[in-house]
């Protein structure tokens, strides 16, 4: 448990590093993953999803579908909200039902709306170092 920093130097390092979170993460439970544009959060969300058997080409960044569902081992809500700046804009009672799933994992990207998150919350924030390297640090 805790804060901890991990140096990522390529998309391979990424997917690793995604799919060790993975391993501690159970149904119900949120990553919310912030960076940049570019900064490779489609990437971890690649690796971690490949860790419960979905394929990689399968997972794309949903930002204008604002959801993405993928089964394998576990069910997973792949969630975008980057273009979303409050509530008023979305669903309200769908987006709640897909948060609190018990039985999914929840990924949320560019989460900048506040509300409560009824599950256990892992936090991935991704910088970018250079062209290469980027800093990931998690938070359980």
């Amino acid at each position: 448990m805790g804060k901890y920093n991990i140096i990522s130097k390529s998309e391979e390092d990424t997917k690793k590093i995604a799919k060790e979170l993975a391993k501690k993460v159970n149904q119900g439970d949120i990553v919310l993953l912030t960076g940049d544009l570019g900064s490779g959060k489609t990437t971890f969300s690649k690796g971690f999803c490949s860790y419960f058997s979905i394929e990689e080409d399968e997972v794309s960044s949903p930002s204008f579908t604002l959801v993405n569902v993928y089964k394998g081992k576990s069910k997973i809500y792949h969630l975008d909200l980057y273009r979303i700046e409050n509530l008023d804009e979305i669903d309200y009672q769908t987006f709640k039902e897909y948060i609190e799933d018990e039985k999914a994992i929840k990924i949320i990207e560019w989460n900048k709306i506040k509300i409560d998150l009824p599950f256990k919350t892992f936090k991935v924030e991704i910088k970018h170092v250079n062209e290469t390297t980027r800093k990931i640090t998690i938070e359980e």
